[in-house]
């Protein structure tokens, strides 16, 4: 496949998109009831809410402050707001208990937690390693300037890729997670938005159609082993693992749709089917199991299940009185970013029992 780069005078012409954040793919469960997995139907297909076993999730906590990125890792929860991420212990999800915080230069769109660092995609600031050794002090352990503006990031071994809204796929070595340094870009099609990860393999997404594979564990230059524009406005994708922690599902948020894609060919993507919820809107998901999470703007939080992906189903939700932003799961519980910049919490919530 052909190689080629976007300088960055020529992409910053092309303006500032907006968020793309994406949260590594969770196969953990918040409750039995939210459990389940089945093999991917092939046939495509378009869905609409369809009614099904009831899941009822209640408010247990909240954190009061606004936030538009949040992320959970073990017990651990990451909430960006702005430029300052803040880490909050959530081993009693019921009762959630501030560590310590840290802010950067730019605004955080996107992180991945891998060990106690803490790898932050820093809008025109580029990639910051943090170290969250003491997550009640985290420090700045290293950083680097990307071409242009890093969206988000994924770690394979000791390469990052960032989603850089103007020279698409940073490649950067981040084996000294003090010193990490950029190796290389590959353009794509359309404006970065997201990328993230499973095994040695990457996937991204541009706007406005493009979603991308690449395989890290082939020697040579870091390029897709094969590319599509079937996608509808992607911003954010996450990945799903079968009940033998296979990768074999892609869920894609855009266009006012859940995009869900089987991955049975992680190389040639097929998308099986679209599902509209209840807000028409979704912002962010989280997957869990064979469940997909969304924060679903006005319409508060959508548990949507996935047993048969050509067919998503609407099984439960969580009305909540502001806009939802943003979403992550536990073992326990989901949270939910609402509200503005200006003005907002993050809800805590359990499936009834």
């Amino acid at each position: 496949m052909m190689r080629r780069w976007r300088s960055t005078a020529a992409a910053a012409a092309r303006g500032v998109a907006r968020r793309s954040v994406t949260a590594v793919a969770s196969t953990i469960a918040v409750a039995t009831a939210l459990l389940a997995a089945q093999s991917i139907a092939a046939p495509p297909a378009a869905a609409q809410p369809v009614a099904g076993p009831t899941v009822t999730l209640v408010q247990v906590a909240a954190i009061h402050g606004p936030a538009h990125l949040v992320e959970v890792h073990d017990s651990r929860l990451y909430v960006a707001n702005e430029n300052t991420l803040t880490l909050y212990d959530v081993s009693k999800a019921e009762a959630p208990v501030k560590l310590g915080s840290l802010n950067l230069p730019e605004k955080i769109w996107g992180i991945r937690v891998v060990g106690p660092l803490i790898y932050a995609a820093a809008d025109f600031y580029g990639l910051a390693v943090i170290d969250a050794s003491d997550p009640k002090a985290p420090v700045l352990k290293g950083r680097v300037k990307t071409p242009g503006q890093a969206k988000n990031v994924a770690i394979v071994g000791t390469t990052g890729l960032v989603a850089d809204h103007m020279s698409g796929i940073d490649i950067i070595d981040v084996a000294d997670p003090a010193r990490p340094v950029v190796r290389d870009s590959y353009f794509l099609e359309g404006y970065a938005r997201d990328v993230t990860s499973s095994g040695s393999l990457a996937f991204a997404i541009d706007a406005p159609a493009g979603l991308y594979t690449f395989d890290l564990g082939k020697t040579g230059p870091v390029e897709p082993v094969g590319s599509q524009q079937s996608a509808r406005a992607p911003a954010s994708i996450e990945l799903g693992l079968d009940a033998t922690g296979r990768l074999d599902l892609a869920v894609l948020v855009g266009g006012g749709l859940l995009q869900i894609y089987d991955l049975a060919a992680p190389a040639a993507p097929v998308k099986v089917a679209t599902f509209q919820t209840p807000g028409t809107r979704p912002v962010r998901a989280t997957l869990l199991g064979r469940r997909a999470i969304v924060a679903d703007g006005r319409e508060g939080v959508q548990i949507v299940d996935l047993s048969t992906p050509a067919a998503p189903a609407l099984i439960g939700g969580f009305k909540t009185a502001a806009p939802a932003r943003d979403v992550a799961a536990s073992s326990t519980a989901v949270f939910v970013a609402v509200g503005t910049d200006e003005e907002g919490e993050i809800l805590v919530l359990a499936p009834r029992r």
